[in-house]
């Protein structure tokens, strides 16, 4: 599970993330980052399915962020939408799709 303190909670968080983000895209996930202490927020609306698909899709990210805590930026918000295109598909390939877009998107600590 990861921890409170690095999960966006309030709406407003939210809205600012969405209004001031740069987002980035790919097969499975979106994402919004911005600038701030190191939180994340997980979304998946009804066009990823059921209630147990969505559940499944935040499970998911949720699980990718908590492994791969230590090797994201202190000073980034953000926020992980998923897409249809989730369904059904291994945590592997969650995964390799989710620190592809991280490594577009400059959030990963860059280590020599």
């Amino acid at each position: 599970m990861l921890k409170r303190i690095f999960r966006l909670r309030k709406k407003s968080n939210y809205q600012a993330v969405f209004a001031d983000g740069k987002n980035y895209s790919v097969k499975h996930v979106a994402i919004y980052v911005l600038k701030g202490p190191k939180r994340f927020g997980f979304i998946a609306s009804k066009k990823v399915g059921n209630s147990v698909q969505r559940n499944r899709a935040r499970r998911l990210m949720r699980e990718v962020i908590r492994l791969h805590l230590a090797e994201i930026k202190d000073d980034i918000q953000i926020i992980l939408i998923a897409r249809a295109r989730i369904k059904g598909v291994s945590y592997m390939e969650v995964e390799k799709s989710i620190m592809s877009m991280f490594k577009k998107a400059n959030v990963l600590i860059i280590t020599k």
